[in-house]
């Protein structure tokens, strides 16, 4: 039983792992149950001292071969992100869960038969033969895999002892203190807000949207009819030229949420708080909902009163499967929670790469994606690239939907609400865009930058700002950057802090657009057009 998951651990690594990993996984292994044993002296011992290492390491090695990895720092994320109701949720819809009696059985059984065993010395004259030859053996083991460091290291870090004394002491306890923005100092922006009443307001950080594959803004193919009909009854200002600050996702949702510009973000000089600091502050009620790579969210310190972490136990942020969709029951209570004023921010997956994993099979409108299975591939083969610009349509369509879920809701409040959108950056198409593709070019590329964005108001709001509405409308036409969205949805809030900058806030009618013409392109500073 003690030896069942290292084990396992070897015959899946045998599958996919280099031979000199494995031989320094096998001899960490046997040198890791010797020195346990030194410390043991005695088999009872050694196997009640070993009982709850031996849980985890089963656990590191059921994780591995389920998963395809061990479990590291996004299911750390994870686990300590997840509230008591997404974890009974996750257990009730558990297909396997008689596999509990079992589990229950084989974990009773293992302590019995350790009580049960007399005091006898693990080293006694009669195994002292066998230990000194698998010794001897992690000593050519040890040599073999010493001459690749980087297999060496990887095939200690599979042993699943290691990986789950690691995983359960430093990476739990370093999540949980990430989540809670313990790595990040802030300084208090003394924000107050000017009016009273309860208020709610959303703002929603979409993922590689372009604008050229909206028909909102002139697409030829219907992408999103929800938001052509909000245009033509004029329910929501479009803007005309947003533009991203940055084409990858961990400089510009920083820099929409805390208002510094790229220069500063090129000089690493960041800010001491974000928008939901900004919003605690002005007495509202915070919720964060994200299904993206929530480190993105912890690397600014963003600490909100309900965090929502749909799970996906997928280690890649690319081969996350969740569905933007699994946000909206969180949203539904937050959004319907009457009371206080409200700020709800959602960091959605949008059209990330890959594509058809965006959307589900009832919004395969247009085209076969099926044949796309690398983003290498997709845009090299001129024939898939077809497929590859299909898929993204697809996931506009879905990302139409997703978004006419949100407003629709928030119009059955009575009070004053709004719905902003904007996009981190935009999306190269191989298909339309010469062959480029994706995002995080070394080059200014407008498909990379130009976003589609809007903002919807209910009337409840229009009619308690009207000069807000008024602003944002005579500025739609204006370049509008990201690092505007921070001072905006401020000032939509009726947020205000010594450090506020009316002239960065498209919601204003001192609003002066961004005249620098500097983006970030891969984290350098480029000119625009």
């Amino acid at each position: 039983m003690y030896a069942t998951p290292f084990v396992a651990i070897v015959i899946w690594a045998l599958k996919s792992q280099p031979m000199r990993s494995i031989a320094a996984l096998v001899a960490s292994a046997i040198l890791f149950t010797m020195l346990l044993a030194l410390c043991t002296r005695t088999w009872r011992t050694f196997f009640l001292v070993n009982f709850p290492l031996w849980v985890i390491t089963t656990v590191c090695a059921t994780y591995a071969i389920l998963f395809g990895a061990l479990p590291g720092r996004p299911v750390a994320l994870l686990l300590c992100g997840a509230s008591w109701e997404e974890i009974t949720g996750l257990f009730g819809m558990w297909q396997q869960k008689w596999l509990l009696l079992p589990i229950f059985v084989v974990l009773t059984l293992y302590v019995i038969l350790s009580f049960r065993l007399p005091l006898w010395p693990i080293f006694s004259r009669t195994l002292s033969g066998v230990v000194r030859v698998l010794l001897v053996l992690t000593v050519p083991m040890a040599v073999y895999a010493a001459q690749n460091t980087a297999q060496l290291t990887s095939g200690i870090a599979l042993n699943p002892a290691i990986a789950g004394l690691v995983f359960f002491g430093l990476q739990l306890p370093h999540a949980h203190e990430e989540l809670r923005g313990k790595f990040i100092v802030k300084t208090p922006f003394h924000a107050k807000r000017n009016g009273s009443g309860e208020e709610v307001h959303i703002l929603i950080v979409g993922e590689s949207a372009r604008r050229a594959s909206w028909s909102v803004y002139g697409y030829t193919r219907q992408t999103t009819p929800y938001l052509d009909h909000l245009k033509h009854e004029k329910e929501a200002v479009f803007l005309d030229d947003a533009t991203s600050d940055a084409n990858l996702t961990i400089l510009a949702v920083p820099i929409m949420l805390t208002g510094i510009t790229p220069q500063e973000a090129a000089q690493q000089r960041w800010a001491h708080g974000n928008l939901i600091d900004l919003a605690k502050e002005g007495g509202y009620e915070t919720s964060w909902l994200v299904n993206q790579d929530v480190g993105v969210s912890t690397s600014i310190g963003i600490v909100a009163d309900h965090l929502e972490f749909p799970p996906d136990f997928h280690e890649s942020i690319f081969s996350r499967s969740e569905l933007d969709e699994s946000l909206l029951p969180s949203y539904r209570r937050m959004v319907d929670k009457a009371g206080q004023p409200r700020f709800i921010g959602m960091h959605v997956m949008g059209s990330h790469w890959e594509y058809f994993r965006r959307y589900p099979s009832a919004f395969q409108k247009f085209g076969d994606s099926r044949r796309i299975s690398t983003l290498k591939s997709a845009s090299t083969d001129r024939s898939m690239a077809r497929d590859l610009a299909d898929a993204y349509d697809n996931s506009v369509l879905y990302t139409d939907w997703f978004l006419q879920q949100v407003i629709e809701r928030a119009r059955l409040l009575k009070v004053p609400a709004t719905v902003t959108f904007m996009p981190d950056h935009g999306e190269a198409s191989p298909f339309l865009d010469d062959g480029a593709v994706g995002h995080a070019g070394v080059k200014y590329a407008a498909p990379e930058f130009k976003v589609p964005a809007f903002v919807w108001m209910n009337t409840a709001y229009r009619k308690a700002h009207p000069e807000k509405a008024a602003a944002i409308e005579s500025n739609a036409s204006k370049e509008i950057r990201t690092h505007d969205v921070f001072y905006a949805v401020a000032d939509l809030m009726g947020i205000t802090w010594p450090g506020a900058e009316p002239a960065k806030s498209f919601a204003s009618e001192r609003f002066v657009p961004d005249a620098t013409d500097e983006y970030l392109a891969r984290g350098v500073l480029v000119k625009g057009p």
